[in-house]
C-alpha cells in the first residue's frame, strides 16, 4: 500500500540469507514470489493499530532456487495490500510477469490507526512487474482498473479482476507480452448491487470464472462467451448458491469438476469459531452446483494450496494469534492444516502443524508436491521486525504428514501472498 517513486523502484535491494539451500531448504521450483504489505501489523486486523516502522516499505521479493548465500533473494518496492484474500497477485505458472492489485493505498504518515480496514484508503491500480530474471525483478508500470480492486486471476494472457466500483465489478483484460492491456471489457453481472466479488478464479479451461459473493456467502459461476476467440460477454451458469456466512479464497480442482472454497465465518482477526473448507460439485451445463462436503480448518484462515496430483490440500490459519502483543495469546495458534482429498472430493483431516510466526496466510506447493511454503506476516520479535517464508516437507502415502524444515527466508514484514514459478 506504499506510494513510491517509479524511477527508484527498479533498484533491487538484496537480502542475504544465512543458510545453504543444499542442507537446509528444499523446494522444487524455479522461483518464489512474495508480497509484503509493510503498512500493517498482524494485530491491525484485530485492533486497527498500525504500529508502523518508517524504514519498512511494501515490497515484492523474488527467491531463486536453489537458495545460496550470495544472489538468490532480491526485493523491490511495489505497492500492494494484504486487505484481501490472497488473490492480490497473478503470475503465470512459467513466470515472466506479475500483475499486482493494490486494494488499499498507503495511509498518510501521520495515521496511527485505521477504524475500518475495508472502507478506508481504497486503491485502484494494477502494478506490472518483470520477474523473468528471478534475481533481478523490475517494476514496469501501473494502470488503473477501478475503485478498490478485490481479486485477480490469470489464464494465459487474459486477466480477470474484480473491484467494488459499480459498473466495474468484474473486468476482463487481454495483455500484450509487455503486460500492457490491449483490451479491457467491464462485464455486467446480474447479482444484487450490494454484492461484491471478493474472490475470483479462472476455471482450468479458461471458459468459466467462479466468484465468492459478499456479504451473501454465495458462490456464482460465470461462463465466458467468445466470438472468434475474443471475449464477447459472460453468462451466469445457474443461480448463485448459498454456501456459508463469509466465503473467501477458492480454487478449482485440476479437472474443473470441484470447487474448494473457504467459509471464514467472519472478518480476519474478528472470527472466533472454526472456519470450514467446503467442496462444491460444479455443473457447467445446467448450473446445479451443490455442496459435496466440508471440514473444519481452524479460525481466521488465509488461503490454501492444492497439491499437483490433487490428493492433498494445505490450509493456513492464524487462529487467535492476531491479538495485540500485550494479550496473553498474542502470536499463538498459527497453523497449517493438512487434508486428504478423496477421489470423490471428500476431505479428511490428516493433522495440524504449528508455524513459527504470526498470521500464516498464503501457501504454495512446489512443482512435484514434495514441499510446501507458507508466508508469515511477522514474528513476535522486538527490534528489527520481519516477515518470512517457512518450509515444510510433505511425507506422502496413506497417512500423509508435514515436517518443518530447518531454515526460513526473511523478507519485509507483512508477507501475505506467495506464488510459485515452475
Amino acid at each position: 500500500m506504499r506510494k513510491v517513486i517509479f524511477a527508484a523502484t527498479a533498484i533491487a535491494t538484496g537480502i542475504s540469507p544465512s543458510f545453504s539451500q543444499n542442507s537446509l531448504i528444499n523446494f522444487n521450483a524455479r522461483s518464489l514470489v512474495v508480497l509484503s504489505d509493510a503498512d500493517l501489523s498482524a494485530s491491525t486486523f484485530s485492533d486497527g493499530l498500525l504500529l508502523r516502522d518508517a524504514t519498512a516499505k511494501d515490497r515484492l521479493t523474488s527467491v531463486k532456487f536453489p537458495v545460496d548465500r550470495s544472489n538468490s533473494i532480491q526485493s523491490i518496492l511495489v505497492p500492494n495490500s494484504a486487505v484481501n484474500y490472497s488473490k492480490s497477485i497473478a503470475v503465470p505458472p512459467t513466470g515472466g510477469l506479475a500483475f499486482i492489485i493494490e486494494s488499499k493505498t498507503s495511509p498518510a504518515e501521520a495515521v496511527k490507526e485505521i477504524k475500518d480496514l475495508a472502507a478506508e484508503n481504497k486503491g485502484q491500480r494494477v502494478y506490472v512487474t518483470d520477474i523473468v530474471n528471478p534475481v533481478s525483478p523490475k517494476l514496469k508500470f501501473p494502470f488503473s482498473i477501478g475503485n478498490n480492486p478485490l481479486s485477480i486471476d490469470i489464464y494465459k494472457n487474459e486477466l480477470v479482476i474484480s473491484t467494488e466500483e459499480a459498473g466495474k465489478k468484474l473486468n476482463f483484460l487481454e495483455t500484450d507480452p509487455e503486460g500492457k492491456p490491449t483490451r479491457l471489457v467491464n462485464l455486467p453481472i446480474d447479482t444484487d448491487s450490494t454484492q461484491n466479488l471478493v474472490d475470483i478464479s479462472f476455471h482450468p479451461s479458461g471458459d468459466y470464472v467462479a466468484a465468492s459473493l459478499a456479504p451473501s456467502g454465495e458462490l456464482v459461476l460465470y461462463k465466458i462467451v467468445r466470438d472468434n476467440g475474443k471475449l464477447k460477454n459472460i453468462e451466469t451458469v445457474g443461480k448463485p448458491v448459498k454456501l456459508g456466512d463469509r466465503l473467501t479464497f477458492g480454487r478449482f480442482s485440476a479437472d474443473g469438476k470441484k470447487y474448494f472454497v473457504i467459509d471464514s465465518k467472519g472478518d480476519l482477526g474478528k472470527a472466533s469459531g472454526d472456519a470450514e473448507l467446503l467442496v462444491v460439485n460444479i455443473d457447467t451445463e445446467a448450473g446445479n452446483h451443490k455442496e459435496a462436503g466440508k471440514v473444519a480448518i481452524g479460525s481466521n484462515p488465509g488461503a490454501f494450496a492444492i497439491s499437483p496430483d490433487g490428493s492433498l490440500i494445505v490450509v493456513a490459519s492464524a487462529g487467535n494469534g492476531l491479538a495485540p502483543w500485550s494479550a496473553a495469546n498474542a502470536g499463538q495458534a498459527g497453523q497449517l492444516t493438512l487434508l486428504k482429498v478423496g477421489a470423490d472430493g471428500a476431505l479428511t483431516k490428516a493433522g495440524d502443524y504449528p508455524v513459527g510466526g504470526i498470521l500464516p496466510s498464503s501457501v504454495a506447493f512446489d512443482k512435484d508436491g514434495s514441499n510446501v511454503a507458507v508466508s508469515i506476516f511477522e514474528y513476535l520479535d522486538y527490534g528489527d521486525r520481519k516477515g518470512g517464508v517457512e518450509f515444510f516437507t510433505v511425507n506422502k502415502g496413506d497417512s500423509p504428514s508435514l515436517a518443518p524444515q530447518k531454515a526460513k527466508i526473511s523478507v519485509e514484514r507483512g508477507a501475505h501472498t506467495l506464488r510459485v514459478v515452475h
